[in-house]
């Protein structure tokens, strides 16, 4: 059973939870030993970038010449962190999770009125995504991928699409970008 989240009145969430993920505390702040990845020329697995899609983007579209055209309709609050063509040769994705799932058994993440959920499976090598039955296929390019940590978005690779349709599985190809 699910109700409406009572602090924003916006998202569903099952009805033995006080607030949505998105009410919920932001993400922590990055203490004096931990350091976010600096280096915006290439991207690494497991560096994290930063808290704020926006600005990752932004930057990676600076240094990588990814399309800054779509910063404005993909990146922000209650954007959906996901760039169709948008890397250095227009034919990668960029993609950032933030809702990451990694228990099969609690498939409930509410994203733009459609059920959505990116379950992240064997360390990150498969991501399956379950999407409402009201979205398309997705397109086949690779996705460039982020994942929202406790800390901020962390690179989790560069994924190809195996299986399409209302169940989508990635498999992990490459675990840094640009790919040599």
């Amino acid at each position: 059973m699910y109700k409406i989240c009572p602090s924003c009145k916006l998202n569903y969430i099952k009805t033995d939870e006080e607030i949505c993920q998105i009410c919920l505390p932001p993400i922590k702040h990055i203490s004096k030993n931990q350091k976010i990845e600096a280096d915006f020329r290439k991207i690494k697995l497991g560096a994290v970038y930063g808290t704020s899609t926006r600005k990752i983007y932004e930057m990676f579209c600076k240094t990588l010449n990814w399309d800054l055209s779509q910063a404005d309709a993909c990146f922000g609050w209650q954007k959906p962190l996901y760039a169709k063509n948008a890397d250095t040769t227009r034919e990668k994705d960029v993609w950032f999770i933030f809702y990451p799932n990694y228990d099969k058994n609690q498939l409930d993440t509410v994203v733009n009125d459609f059920h959505v959920v990116n379950l992240i499976q064997d360390e990150g090598e498969t991501i399956i995504e379950i999407v409402a039955d009201e979205v398309s296929a997705s397109n086949n390019a690779d996705r460039i991928t982020f994942v929202r940590t406790n800390i901020g978005y962390e690179f989790f690779g560069v994924y190809r699409i195996v299986k399409n349709g209302t169940v989508r599985i990635y498999k992990r190809i490459y675990k840094k970008y640009p790919i040599d």
